[in-house]
C-alpha cells in the first residue's frame, strides 16, 4: 500500500479544520443543506486551486521540453494556499 507524505497529512488536516472552523461559526446561520454545501466547497478549495495551478505548470513545462513535476508543485501551492486560508481565519477572528 502507498503512503502518504507527512506534508500531505498535515495538508489534508489543517483543511478539515479550516472546514469545520467555517461550519461551526461563519455558516452558523444557514440552512443545514446549504450549510454543508459550502463547508464542502470551502475545504475543497486549497485542492482544486493546487490543481489548476501545477496543472497549467506541467503544460507550460510540456511546451519548453522540460520535465514536467506536478506533485511537488501540487503540495507547495497546496500549502501556500492552506497558509494564507489560516492567515486571514486569524486575522478575522
Amino acid at each position: 500500500m502507498k503512503q502518504i507524505s507527512i506534508m500531505t497529512a498535515t495538508f489534508v488536516v489543517a483543511a478539515i479544520l479550516l472546514a469545520a472552523h467555517s461550519y461551526h461559526n461563519e455558516y452558523a446561520d444557514l440552512p443545514l443543506a446549504s450549510r454543508w454545501l459550502r463547508t464542502i466547497i470551502y475545504g475543497a478549495g486549497p485542492w482544486l486551486c493546487a490543481a489548476a495551478f501545477a496543472g497549467a505548470k506541467v503544460c507550460f513545462q510540456v511546451l519548453l521540453s522540460k520535465e514536467p513535476n506536478f506533485r511537488t508543485t501540487f503540495q507547495w501551492v497546496t500549502g501556500v494556499i492552506i497558509g494564507l486560508m489560516m492567515f486571514t481565519k486569524f486575522i478575522a477572528t
